[in-house]
């Protein structure tokens, strides 16, 4: 059971480009603005929106959390537990 829920996680990160580019990107403790920079190399609001939205998808499989839950602004995503599981099957 347990591994069919590793194989659906790998299977729903593969399905999104930009969920995957921010997944395997998320190596580090990270704002969205800094994924930004990182995977497109510019600061735009499209870029972020992306981000964004692959962040929630991926915050809402558990797959990632907010390690400052209570700030409004400037929250900082890590990968969880399983994340860390599903992103060694993905490398």
């Amino acid at each position: 059971m347990v591994i069919t829920r590793l194989l659906k996680a790998i299977g729903f990160i593969k399905r999104g480009k930009s969920r995957k580019k921010v997944f395997m990107n998320l190596d580090k403790p990270m704002m969205p603005s800094e994924l930004v920079i990182k995977i497109y190399k510019s600061n735009s609001n499209t870029y972020f929106n992306l981000v964004s939205r692959a962040l929630s998808e991926l915050k809402a499989k558990k797959l990632v959390e907010v390690i400052n839950p209570l700030d409004r602004t400037g929250r900082i995503y890590r990968r969880t537990k399983e994340g860390k599981k599903v992103s060694k099957q993905i490398d």
